[in-house]
């Protein structure tokens, strides 16, 4: 019966070697990780934009389709997961979240669907250079009141509102001027910016 010997030819990795394919592993790693952060940063933005697009065409197509005031909500919420804010002190928090209500006759606001959130990573800048929409001439940021709806996520009434309405005819009740926008941005690149940062998107005026 014959032995299989081990080949002289098969040996292990040497030290060198192993080091060499790690460096390589993390040279490759090094231009990968940025590429991918900044691709799922593009996303969250691409989202989030969808979805402002999407809530305000739909709040104007349902106050002329249905003859009532309907009223956009942006929410000014704090994420206890983000330092220094406090989650029982919304004016610590940023604007990152907005709902649609339909204004009855008795002058209450009826929500129409649920809180739309932005991506985490995603707010909107609430500085009037970027954001008349937030902090515009005719605008005030509100307290809810015992009539105005508690939100999900444990956050309930602990958050502070701006809002537009759409009238019957179309109109807003942001004033007589076509210049009211609002900007959305990386959370990273600092809650109250005056600039816009080097990825940001900018909503169309609304009119």
């Amino acid at each position: 019966m014959k032995t299989l010997q081990p080949s002289a030819s098969r040996s292990a990795f040497s030290l060198i070697e192993l080091v060499v394919v790690i460096a390589i592993i993390a040279i490759v790693a090094s231009f990968t990780v940025p590429a991918a952060t900044s691709i799922l940063r593009g996303s969250a933005m691409t989202q989030a934009q969808q979805m402002l697009t999407d809530q305000i065409s739909l709040a104007r197509q349902y106050a002329l389709s249905k003859n009532r005031p309907v009223e956009v909500r942006f929410y000014q919420i704090a994420d206890p997961e983000q330092p220094g804010e406090d989650a029982t002190k919304p004016e610590t928090g940023q604007f990152r979240a907005m709902q649609l209500f339909e204004v009855v006759e008795s002058g209450v606001g009826v929500p129409l669907d649920k809180v739309q959130q932005l991506p985490s990573t995603v707010i909107m800048n609430p500085n009037i250079d970027l954001s008349t929409i937030i902090k515009g001439p005719n605008q005030t940021i509100q307290t809810p009141t015992t009539k105005d709806p508690e939100l999900p996520r444990g956050v309930k009434r602990n958050y502070k509102y701006v809002a537009l309405r759409f009238q019957p005819d179309g109109s807003t009740t942001l004033g007589a001027t076509d210049k009211w926008f609002l900007t959305i941005h990386n959370l990273s690149d600092g809650p109250t910016i005056t600039q816009p940062p080097p990825n940001f998107l900018p909503s169309r005026s609304i009119r």
